[in-house]
């Protein structure tokens, strides 16, 4: 895991100290050591946090001839299957990014569907004078970039090192402002900035020297397919969640979990610890929420070592204020401020901690708030009785089944080779060109604020309808899982841990998100993972022995915060009081500040995402681009 930047154009290599800005407003991200390839048109440039090969991986890394350089912020998992493939490759280092040369060396700008794991990465082909800039399938990693009037492009990891270089970052997009306040963060894709772009989850950059940049997605989600049983497909998930989890254990650095006390962490913990022997486990006794007795349940249970972190909210202000300091733009999650403490009290055992990110998203988990967007008669729509079944699910597991996925899943693995086109219609979902009933009612079940309340604070009238709901169309929870995972997923949920992890220098991985995993799991349909009274069926049948009783009976709770709580303690009520009551503040210069009046006496996601807008702009307004 990393930080990288670059300059692209004509003369680039005589901006190299720029590079090196960026590279060092990076630090956070890679704290072992810095590099930088320096070509004529281009210079290339990694801060890198050592995990694979810490000694000889270093950044940038070269083909033999020098003539092609990349530099990766990531994990390559499964590496050693590709450079086993590539046995007669010049490997020079050990590094798990260095089989991204020879798989560009084979197969250009198309590698990318060959290359597993999480990355964002830059290769620079001096040859052809071409750049290609990538993000992966999920968007676990950042990169954003901008262009300037004489034909340079300039990229890195976080804006604000584009920022502390001078390409821009002086002007919010008060279109982007409103996203964030409407539904607590920045959509994927998109920048804070007017000036600043990013590249979205999924896609890739090329440029050529001259000619301007060309965006484009390099990978959809698979189509939904029938025809596996209920047995065969718990059978395949179990075996694929278990490889995915021993890959991700590989780390040359002290390896760790994170365990909320939820079957997403319980279930990744339990597994883990079963390839790692004396895990070390980390939780985070939430105030008022605290799941510390079932992560202690399962400590027990799987013989781990568990460090729980009880915060002291003495100088809960103070924390917060720090935020300001770890998002690279304005983020409402609550949930943040304990993942950041987590993050940093992990990093003083580990280097590497594996997560539960992703279940929820693939596996029908947000249902249990949602179901709402549901019409009767859909899979996991409200019963008619409304009676909740006795027990969660009640499929007992896989867990003696082994991990031959048998013929039906055969044909499930040729299958997802099969890619949604722009065209394709997917059957009696009782969708259309804008989406089915199921994807607009969603659309709008995390927005915060309305197109209305957004007009009166003088922003942008943005809301659910701008979205494109076109390839939503299954018109299940399909098409909640999908919409989550373009959306929720890598705007909020991954920028969470990918910024709170870099914070501290820990890195954080996801098995549920594992090419193999995901693809699998969207291939199912609805009926795999939820019902009419509950969520996670997949995970249930496959995994559910290895819970303890007390995580195997509970009700999902989600990682959050006791926000209200927190807004009314005496030093958070007084930041709150000065950001958003006193004429001074530097919200005002976002927003209308008698709309903000009628909103700064409440508690809620709505105050709190104010809040944290506050506390970024009156840091980044103050940070001024170098020259």
């Amino acid at each position: 895991m990393c930080g990288i930047a670059g300059i692209v154009g004509a003369g680039a290599d005589a901006l190299a100290d720029r590079v090196q800005a960026m590279i060092s407003a990076l630090n956070h991200r890679g704290p072992d050591e810095q590099g930088m390839a320096v070509f004529q048109n281009a210079v290339l440039g990694s801060a890198r946090l050592s995990i694979i090969d810490p000694v000889g991986g270093h950044q940038p890394l070269f083909s033999p001839d020098r003539q092609v350089a990349t530099v990766c912020n990531g994990e390559i998992y499964g590496f050693e299957r590709l450079r086993e493939q590539y046995s007669q490759y010049p490997f020079r280092t050990g590094s798990d990014c260095e089989v991204v040369l020879p798989l560009f060396d084979e197969y250009g700008e198309e590698l990318l569907p060959h290359l597993p794991g999480t990355f964002s990465l830059a290769i620079w082909d001096d040859r052809s004078q071409s750049l290609l800039l990538a993000r992966d399938r999920f968007g676990e990693r950042p990169l954003y970039f901008a262009t300037t009037s004489d034909g340079l492009l300039a990229f890195a990891s976080e804006s604000h090192a584009l920022r502390a270089a001078g390409f821009g970052g002086m002007t919010p997009d008060p279109r982007m402002v409103a996203e964030m306040l409407r539904q607590g963060y920045v959509p994927s894709g998109q920048s804070i900035w007017s000036d600043i772009e990013s590249i979205p989850h999924a896609s890739r950059l090329r440029c050529s020297l001259g000619k301007a940049p060309r965006m484009d997605r390099w990978w959809t989600p698979p189509e939904v397919m029938e025809g596996i049983s209920e047995e065969e497909a718990a059978r395949w998930f179990r075996g694929a969640l278990d490889a995915a989890v021993e890959e991700q254990l590989e780390a040359d650095v002290p390896v760790g979990t994170f365990l909320s006390g939820g079957i997403d962490s319980t279930t990744v913990a339990a597994l883990a610890a079963a390839h790692h022997p004396d895990l070390h486990a980390f939780t985070f006794d939430m105030p008022g929420e605290s799941e510390v007795a079932f992560a202690r349940d399962t400590a027990a249970k799987h013989a781990m070592t568990l460090h729980v972190l009880t915060p002291d909210t003495s100088n809960l202000a103070d924390e917060i204020l720090q935020l300001a300091t770890t998002w690279d733009e304005p983020f409402g999650d609550s949930s943040s401020l304990p993942t950041s403490l987590l993050c940093k009290f992990a990093r003083e055992h580990v280097k590497v901690a594996l997560t539960g990110d992703g279940a929820d998203e693939l596996l029908g988990g947000y249902l249990v708030w949602a179901r709402g967007t549901l019409e009767p008669g859909t899979p996991g729509a409200p019963p008619l009785d409304q009676q909740a079944a006795s027990n969660a699910g009640g499929q007992g597991n896989a867990g003696s089944q082994g991990n031959t996925a048998g013929s039906v899943l055969s044909r499930m693995k040729a299958q997802l080779r099969t890619r949604r086109s722009a065209t394709d219609s997917r059957g009696s979902g009782g969708g259309s060109s804008s989406g089915s009933d199921v994807a607009r009612r969603y659309a709008s079940f995390r927005q915060y604020f309305t197109a209305s309340q957004l007009t009166d604070l003088g922003l942008p009238a943005v809301g659910a309808n701008d979205i494109d709901l076109s390839t939503y169309i299954y018109g299940t929870a399909d098409d909640i899982s999908r919409f989550d995972l373009d959306h929720y997923l890598p705007g909020d949920i991954l920028v969470k841990t990918d910024r709170a992890s870099m914070a501290h220098g820990l890195e954080v991985r996801s098995p549920f998100l594992d090419v193999k995993v995901a693809e699998g799991c969207l291939a199912l349909p609805a009926h795999h993972k939820v019902n009419e009274t509950h969520e996670k069926l997949l995970l249930r049948r496959a995994c559910g022995d290895l819970w303890p009783a007390s995580v195997s009976d509970r009700r999902k709770q989600g990682f959050g915060s006791p926000m209200a709580s927190w807004l009314q303690l005496p030093d958070v009520a007084e930041l709150k009081h000065a950001h958003l009551r006193d004429p001074d503040s530097a919200l005002f210069d976002l927003v209308d500040r008698d709309a903000v009046q009628a909103l700064s006496a409440e508690n809620d996601q709505r105050t709190w995402n104010l809040l944290m807008l506050s506390i970024w702009w009156s840091r980044s307004r103050n940070t001024v681009s170098a020259p």
